[in-house]
């Protein structure tokens, strides 16, 4: 069976899925028996909540948060990522720090484009973050300015 059949076969797995599977030598195209039978365990696994939160609790809750919120990314993406949620307001770091921070890490020469659009992504989370915050603490304000005060 080809990768298209087995997608259209095996439809709570998806496509993206199946072909890493097969680029990381777990299954094998066309699809012998063997493959079908760990395509049919994978999905009772994936499938059970209870599996997937036993997994899931191997863990820390910041990566799995992070893992949760963008599956795409890799171990040097949510390095970058990680590295600038985790900045002190107004502390700033460079395309060539960050890519230099990569390199010293991970060992891996990480592209100035790949980490312009993570930073990107990191300033836009943090800003809804302080969004929501200025609306948690308005709303407050509000409800405290409605309450009745104690007679003194």
């Amino acid at each position: 069976m080809e990768l298209k059949t087995a997608a259209e076969c095996y439809q709570t797995i998806p496509r993206k899925v199946l072909t890493r599977l097969a680029a990381d030598g777990l299954i094998s195209l066309p699809l012998s028996e063997t493959d079908h039978c760990v395509l049919a365990l994978l999905i009772k696994i994936w499938s059970s909540e209870w599996y997937v939160a036993q997994m899931n609790k191997s863990f820390k809750p910041d990566k799995r948060a992070v893992m949760l919120a963008f599956p795409d990314l890799g171990k040097a993406d949510r390095y970058v990522l990680n590295a600038y949620l985790n900045l002190k307001p107004h502390q700033r770091v460079s395309l060539k720090a960050m890519g230099g921070l990569v390199r010293k890490h991970l060992q891996v020469d990480y592209p100035e484009v790949k980490i312009k659009r993570i930073r990107q992504m990191a300033y836009n989370l943090k800003r809804l973050d302080r969004q929501t915050s200025r609306k948690r603490t308005l709303f407050q304000l509000a409800l405290l300015k409605e309450s009745p005060h104690p007679a003194e």
